[in-house]
């Protein structure tokens, strides 16, 4: 969990030094890469957005992430110790200037203009927005209320011992975090519908696809007849 959430950090962090370099021309510079400003707004930009992005994709509140963000180290669950280090700012700044170095360099040697890195970064935006904008859908149809998580909190301190011994806030945010899950698979199939409803799809009668996936079942995939560009030094 604490490995998994990090890495995603360091994913974020490399998808943002894809933004506009240059900054706030009223923002006070840092430092500069080559060319690259590095201004105090895209920064703070950066981090805001970074945090944004975890609260979404990981289903956590936001306000609950900046609190663990915030607190001292020894006072934030184990499975979140991990986070707390990665967003202190020195920290923080290190492994996105670190970035910004290898995407300037990635960008110098025509690393992220080969065909078989830009479909890789094609189909990972897809994959984002499509998660994004399910999750986006799902939290305007969720409908928690107070009684509902104290029942929840009531019943986890029923069967577990742990969840007991637990501060009543921490119950509660956990117990807050189960009942999104469970509304949230009950929510999604709705919404997939919804999304259906919204596109016009005409199949190719002449085109048997159970039979294309069937003969195409255990087959290795064909290796790309496309051979990386040199790189330029």
């Amino acid at each position: 969990m604490k490995k998994s959430i990090v890495l995603i950090a360091f994913i974020f962090l490399f998808n943002m030094c894809t933004c506009d370099q240059g900054g706030s021309t009223n923002s006070p510079v840092i430092e500069v890469l080559d060319s690259h400003k590095i201004t105090v707004k895209q920064f703070d930009d950066a981090y805001e957005t970074a945090i944004e992005s975890l609260s979404r994709t990981q289903n956590i509140e936001k306000k609950n992430l900046i609190d663990w963000i915030s607190k001292d180290i020894s006072e934030v669950p184990d499975q979140f110790k991990g986070l707390n280090q990665q967003f202190q700012k020195k920290n923080f700044y290190d492994n996105y200037r670190q970035m910004m170095m290898i995407k300037i360099v990635a960008d110098k040697t025509n690393f992220t203009t080969r065909p078989d890195i830009k479909r890789i970064l094609d189909q990972v935006t897809m994959q984002t927005i499509s998660s994004l904008y399910i999750q986006e859908q799902v939290e305007k149809k969720l409908h928690i209320t107070e009684k509902q998580i104290e029942a929840e909190c009531g019943r986890l301190r029923k069967e577990n011992a742990q969840f007991s011994a637990m501060d009543i806030n921490r119950c509660m945010m956990i117990a807050k975090g189960f009942l999104k899950r469970r509304e949230s698979e009950k929510i999604v199939p709705k919404v997939m519908e919804r999304i259906k409803e919204r596109i016009s799809i005409k199949h190719n009668d002449k085109f048997d696809l159970d039979e294309y996936l069937k003969n195409a079942k255990g087959k290795k995939p064909a290796e790309s007849p496309e051979k990386p560009k040199e790189e330029t030094k």
